[in-house]
């Protein structure tokens, strides 16, 4: 049995409490959320009475942004294993600091790539060498998601922050121990009081390239990537019902998928490296996602 202390009870947090109370293995032995409300035992809001409690292996934290770093120091230092909300932390000081941490950590530590997590994701995977060897990648991702203008002074608000941790992680999943040089194309905008962001993300390695189109004004919300190789390509659409296709010569082939909820493949992820008392062999693309995430995010114009 795992005995899970659950950080958060917004909306992830309340997905991750109905796949927790699914599955046999785990065990929610308290929830810490900010409301005062009192409801059960289960819940508390005093983070103290909280991480005083020793009978929690597993940590899961889906509060907001701004609260990671704490709660994710404090989870690794009690050398409790961590299950975290992207992006890791919102702050380029505090990313320095935890992945000292994260280093000297032999705990598992993931970070919830919804993307990564996908079974048509996991799927297409399976088949990749269909297309060949893989030459590039190009993600479009967004929909209609409005910013109020004060945001727009800082850059670890804007609206790419929140979602850029989806298709980098794809890419540096995809292309691991790659070095990439990043050339950015941005426009922004305000509109009665909202800020619009398009931009464009060019990964640029030695035999092989990324790019990222992102948008926080897309009347059609789309969550698309295309894997380019030397024999076709594989194209996923996330937000349509058929979302898998193999394409060659401009010909569209349905790949049929089984849709399941990420979370409870990411929760089976974890389940398999504790049974095997393997700790994370994902800190690497935690490490470099966060990087590109902050160099992108360093290199707009405020």
């Amino acid at each position: 049995m795992i005995n899970v202390g659950l950080i958060g009870y917004g909306k992830y947090g309340k997905k991750y409490y109905n796949n927790l109370l699914k599955d046999k293995n785990f065990k929610i032995i308290k929830i810490l959320r900010k409301s005062k409300k009192k409801t059960n035992n289960l819940f508390t809001n005093d983070k103290k009475d909280f991480f005083k409690l020793k009978n929690i292996d597993l940590y899961i934290i889906a509060s907001p942004a701004a609260s990671h770093y704490e709660y994710l120091r404090t989870a690794l230092i009690k050398k409790k294993h961590v299950i975290i909300e992207k992006p890791l932390v919102d702050k380029f000081d505090e990313f320095k600091k935890i992945k000292k941490l994260i280093k000297n950590s032999r705990k598992i530590i993931l970070i919830n790539h919804t993307d990564l997590y996908m079974n048509a994701y996991l799927n297409l995977k399976k088949i990749i060498d269909k297309i060949g060897k893989i030459r590039s990648v190009k993600l479009v991702y967004g929909k209609i998601d409005l910013y109020p203008v004060g945001d727009i002074k800082n850059r670890y608000k804007l609206p790419h922050f929140e979602w850029l941790p989806h298709p980098l992680a794809i890419i540096l999943d995809l292309f691991k121990n790659q070095n990439f040089k990043i050339k950015l194309k941005e426009k922004r905008k305000i509109h009665k009081k909202k800020l619009y962001q398009n931009l464009k993300v060019f990964l640029v390695g030695r035999k092989i390239n990324a790019e990222v189109n992102f948008s926080n004004y897309l009347k059609n919300k789309k969550r698309n990537f295309e894997i380019f190789g030397t024999n076709g390509s594989l194209l996923y659409k996330g937000y349509d019902k058929k979302k898998c296709f193999f394409k060659k010569n401009g010909m569209l082939n349905y790949l049929k998928t089984v849709e399941i909820d990420p979370l409870k493949n990411l929760l089976n992820n974890f389940k398999i490296k504790y049974k095997n008392k393997k700790f994370s062999d994902d800190r690497e693309l935690i490490f470099s996602t966060t990087k590109y995430l902050f160099e992108i995010s360093n290199n707009l114009k405020i």
